[in-house]
């Protein structure tokens, strides 16, 4: 883009907002990439966080006196010492974080390239850059991590259910699986703060902000860069506006414009001294609060009653870390603070509040998404979203139209999914095959011979107990084959949309993809249909896997 403009344009201003899918789960990276630190994570995520808090001090990122939270200790958060760990846990949990670093390492690459992209057009020094993050680190992975990410969403009271699909440990970080770290190693990206992405303590909501503009910031020799003041991810806009001397217009189409949340934060920029502009803030997510004031920050993790937040005070100005609790000791503080968050919650539309962050309600006309659909042959890729409301949670049926099945016509009919989750139709050396991908299991039903002529081959999929589907074949209405209680696709599976004719992306199998490529279907292929049927999986399962998921996806 940058090198495109230039070429046309040598001195039109531009904006690049580069939004990089890591560090999101599912983690993957290079090969070459996780080898750089092979080894680098056996220590443990104990010592490691010592020593990442160790050099933070030392770069004068904290003010002295400041002390490390331990472990998180609370249900759901806790995370064991790792000397605990078994062998095993410990190789394993150590690949995962390598596989992470490999991630964090595919980033900088990135930025670099456009680092250096700007460097050659000898614009560096002139253009404003900024690299931040969206919240901490995550808890998302469990206590012991995952070789199966979206599994872990379909959690319904099932003793046999496994949330992590074992896999050869060679193949973590790889393109056949889709891992996250354990929540110990989600605490040491959140060095040295309590709790995870989700809570409203710093480990949470506190992120890297990295600023840049030599031509523009003059900095001193004895500025560091280091900034302490208060400011929040709504100031970015007016912040960047007011360096480039950009006025923000006061009408727009006639009507009145509406202000910026933020505040402008550029005054901090050119010098320590500068005083914070902002100075209070709200933050709320799946009901965990957190409202921050000339220092004070008053938090509360998501109560059992929605109504009666257990909330904690502290001072972070001394205490950056949120570890000593004065909330007994000044409760009037806690009573101005908690009004300000109920007034904030009101003027931006948090409540109502139901509970564990339910409330979300889908567009009515999201429904339209669920209606057939005829696809036919040569049709890119259907977009994920649309194709899973298609399946989810309920009864299908899919036809697929062939113009008469020829003796050596082989491929793919239908694919929907990918190595994290999937299912597959084709016709190879003659038969046909039907494959299911639970989540990293696959199994497969060789249904026979496809006759010679046959013209309409259906796939009727019924919800059965414990979020189970039953699959069964026919071919001109006779039936063919099955495959029986095989995992539902849930919550963030299939992330791959339907493909028809060929499996364009995934590979839903990958020893198909080893054999044949993408496998595009050489017959008569008309067009596939979905038929979606009637949502049979009760109510109460489908909204805690959608708004885990969700809270997943944020």
């Amino acid at each position: 883009m940058i090198k495109d403009l230039r070429a046309h344009d040598a001195e039109k201003p531009f904006f690049l907002y580069f939004a990089h899918v890591a560090m999101h789960g599912p983690l993957q990276a290079k090969p070459e990439d996780q080898a750089k630190y092979r080894g680098r994570y056996n220590e443990g995520w104990d010592r490691i966080r010592e020593s990442r808090f160790a050099a933070q001090l030392a770069a004068g990122l904290f003010p002295e006196g400041t002390q490390q939270a331990p472990r998180n200790s609370e249900p759901g958060f806790d995370v064991p010492e790792w000397d605990s760990l078994t062998p095993e846990q410990q190789s394993r949990f150590a690949r995962y974080m390598e596989v992470y670093a490999g991630m964090v390492d595919s980033v900088d690459q990135s930025v670099g390239r456009i680092v250096e992209t700007l460097e050659e057009l000898g614009e560096l020094d002139n253009t404003i850059i900024v690299f931040t993050s969206d919240n901490g680190g995550t808890a998302e992975g469990g206590s012991d991590g995952t070789r199966s990410y979206f599994a872990q969403f379909a959690h319904v009271q099932d003793p046999d259910w496994v949330g992590d699909v074992p896999h050869d440990e060679s193949l973590i970080g790889g393109p056949q699986l889709g891992v996250h770290y354990p929540r110990g190693w989600g605490q040491t990206s959140n060095t040295p703060f309590r709790f995870y992405k989700g809570q409203s303590f710093a480990g949470g909501v506190r992120v890297p902000f990295v600023l840049s503009w030599p031509a523009g910031l003059d900095i001193t020799h004895d500025d560091n860069g280091i900034r302490d003041q208060f400011a929040y991810v709504t100031d970015l806009a007016p912040t960047l506006l007011d360096l480039a001397g950009i006025e923000v217009p006061s009408v727009r189409n006639g009507l009145p414009a509406k202000e910026f949340d933020g505040v402008s934060a550029a005054d901090i920029l050119r010098s320590p001294a500068g005083a914070s502009t902002h100075t209070e803030q709200y933050t709320e997510m799946t009901g965990n609060r957190g409202y921050y004031k000339d220092g004070w920050k008053l938090l509360a993790l998501a109560p059992e009653n929605i109504d009666e937040p257990n909330w904690q005070l502290f001072d972070v100005t001394a205490d950056p870390t949120e570890l000593d609790d004065l909330a007994a000791q000044f409760p009037g503080k806690v009573r101005e603070l908690a009004d300000a968050w109920d007034n904030s919650a009101w003027a931006n539309t948090v409540f109502p509040m139901l509970g564990n962050g339910v409330g979300a309600v889908r567009r009515p006309e999201e429904s339209r998404l669920s209606h057939p659909v005829r696809i036919l042959a040569g049709t890119p890729t259907l977009e994920r979203y649309r194709s899973s409301r298609l399946i989810s949670f309920r009864d299908f049926d899919i036809t697929v139209e062939l113009d008469g099945y020829r003796d050596g016509d082989a491929g793919v009919l239908v694919a929907h999914g990918d190595p994290q989750g999937g299912y597959i139709l084709y016709v190879e050396d003659g038969h046909l095959h039907l494959g299911y991908n639970a989540f990293g299991v696959y199994q497969s039903v060789d249904t026979g011979p496809l006759a010679v002529g046959s013209t309409r081959i259906d796939v009727a999929v019924i919800v059965a107990p414990r979020l189970r589907w039953n699959l069964a074949v026919s071919v001109d209405g006779i039936f063919a084959g099955q495959l029986r209680e095989q995992v539902q696709l849930v919550g963030m599976a299939p992330w791959t949309g339907i493909s028809v004719g060929v499996d364009a992306r995934g590979p839903v199998s990958w020893d198909l993809r080893t054999r044949r490529g993408a496998f595009r279907y050489s017959g008569a292929l008309r067009a596939v249909t979905y038929i979606p049927g009637a949502v049979r999986v009760p109510a109460r399962h489908i909204e805690s896997i959608e708004r885990e998921a969700e809270y997943a996806a944020d």
